[in-house]
């Protein structure tokens, strides 16, 4: 006698997460079947702003606006990938480090969500070269967003969880 084996594999999207829905309190709506999708906000939805650049004993710390410029609510869950670029647009080599937990979270159309970066512009010996181009790549894309804001290449950049709110 022959047995077959069958193996049953469902793979999600990372940028899908499913919840399931609740019957809806007397006189609301009714809710939108058994299954509600989460949409990632993706690079081409958002625009980002540098709102300030600070620098002291040898770093600097930047504060970074994601705003949701699209029609609909989109969903960020963790940290922003920051790449330091050169003015042909190849990376350099910074390495990433992350400070916090973050926290999912809708962002509305036309709202705001932000993080922070902090980067050493020095060793306290030598000078770190500038790399002309900041790109950041939200979570859960693959496409950057590039601005024009010279930093230094210094050997880590840290950076803090996106979160609601400017």
């Amino acid at each position: 006698m022959h047995y077959r084996s069958f193996v049953f594999i469902l793979a999600v999207a990372p940028s899908i997460a499913f919840v399931a829905a609740t019957s809806p309190p007397a006189g609301a709506a009714p809710a939108p079947g058994p299954l509600t999708t989460r949409v990632t906000c993706l690079s081409s939805q958002l625009k980002v702003v540098v709102v300030s650049d600070q620098g002291g004993m040898m770093h600097r710390e930047l504060h970074i606006t994601l705003t949701n410029k699209g029609n609909t609510p989109c969903a960020i869950d963790g940290f922003a990938s920051i790449r330091l670029l050169d003015a042909a647009k190849h990376a350099q080599l910074t390495a990433e480090s992350f400070s916090g937990s973050p926290h999912p979270f809708m962002l509305a159309a036309g709202k705001q969500a932000s993080f922070g970066i902090r980067i050493a512009t020095s060793n306290g010996v030598a000078v770190y070269p500038t790399a002309p181009l900041l790109a950041i790549i939200p979570p859960g894309d693959v496409v950057p967003l590039v601005l024009t804001h010279p930093l230094p290449t210094g050997p880590t950049i840290d950076i803090q969880p996106i979160v609601a709110g400017p």
